[in-house]
């Protein structure tokens, strides 16, 4: 099953595959109680207003978890990323997707400050990263939450329709 997410206002979407949803919630499971997370890979349409994540990575395995706190690893994902790229059509980073086991889907401090980051240094060439966090008790008790962010401006929240 896949997941759409919309903004407010109706202008941005993410679609996340059914694929990208299995392996989010296989993680999930995998690694409760403790936080896990990856990376988003897909494309946008022409206008930028519709992001399509095809892929959702499992967590590099030099990645930290912990019952609060994760920490994406960096082994294999220039590699991926290139990989993606050379394909036809290519397939770009989107950003980043990460749980909060048995407690809601929203960002934390450290979560905002480093996806600002992520958009000032445009993070694998993305100027608008997304971040999903996934939040509450796998399998079947998961509340998805997503938001577009960019440079000195609020983050644009995306709920699940």
């Amino acid at each position: 099953m896949s997941l759409v997410f919309r903004s407010e206002d109706g202008r941005q979407c993410l679609v996340l595959s059914s694929k990208a949803v299995a392996v989010i919630q296989e993680q999930a499971q995998r690694k409760h109680p403790h936080e896990t997370g990856g990376i988003l890979v897909g494309y946008y349409d022409e206008s930028y207003h519709l992001a399509t994540a095809v892929l959702a990575t499992p967590p590099p395995l030099d990645s930290k978890h912990g019952p609060v706190t994760f920490e994406r690893g960096i082994l294999g994902i220039k590699e991926l990323l290139a990989d993606c790229k050379a394909q036809d059509p290519p397939l770009h980073y989107l950003g980043e997707w990460h749980t909060h086991p048995n407690n809601r889907p929203r960002p934390s401090g450290v979560d905002i400050r480093q996806m600002r980051c992520f958009a000032l240094r445009r993070l694998y060439g993305a100027s608008s990263p997304l971040l999903l966090i996934v939040g509450g008790v796998p399998p079947d008790a998961l509340e998805w939450r997503a938001a577009i962010y960019r440079p000195w401006r609020s983050p644009t929240c995306l709920e699940v329709l």
